[in-house]
């Protein structure tokens, strides 16, 4: 059964949960984000059934979010490659990780991050361009657009 679509909303989180709301999904891209390419390698990695991984990578394509190569022809295989739009979900994937260190409960950190030039241990931190203080504390509140409020006949 297909999950309910938030494509008429107009939010982006909601738009966003649409493409990559599946928790399969976003694992996907984490594990591309780490260097996985391959359907079999996916699937053990994942330990996912083959018809969901092969319905995660064909949403994952067809929203841009990866770039299909073959690397055979007989029988035919194929790569997945992260595009631009894939690799920006990279703060999504950070902010869960940082988000699962803190409330997962583990003792230590099961997974770090290092910069893969140096081999540095990282501590991410999501920052306001404009001010370049911590988002947290800046304790940001969403205020609707007009790009965001349903079409209304009856406003002036």
């Amino acid at each position: 059964m297909r999950r309910k679509t938030y494509s008429g909303m107009a939010c982006p989180i909601a738009q966003t949960l649409d493409v990559v709301g599946d928790p399969w999904t976003l694992l996907i891209v984490r594990d591309a984000l780490s260097g996985i390419t391959r359907f079999a390698d996916f699937q053990a990695r994942l330990e996912i059934p083959r018809n969901t991984l092969t319905d995660r990578l064909k949403l994952l394509t067809d929203h841009g979010i990866l770039d299909r190569r073959r690397y055979q022809d007989h029988p035919p295989r194929y790569d997945y490659h992260l595009t631009s739009k894939g690799r920006d979900l990279r703060t999504v994937i950070v902010g869960l990780l940082q988000w699962g260190d803190q409330y997962a409960g583990f003792d230590e950190p099961p997974v770090v991050l290092v910069d893969g030039h140096t081999g540095q241990q990282l501590d991410p931190l999501l920052i306001d361009r404009n001010t370049g203080r911590p988002l947290n504390e800046l304790n940001p509140k969403p205020i609707v657009t007009r790009a965001g409020r349903p079409d209304r006949t009856d406003d002036p």
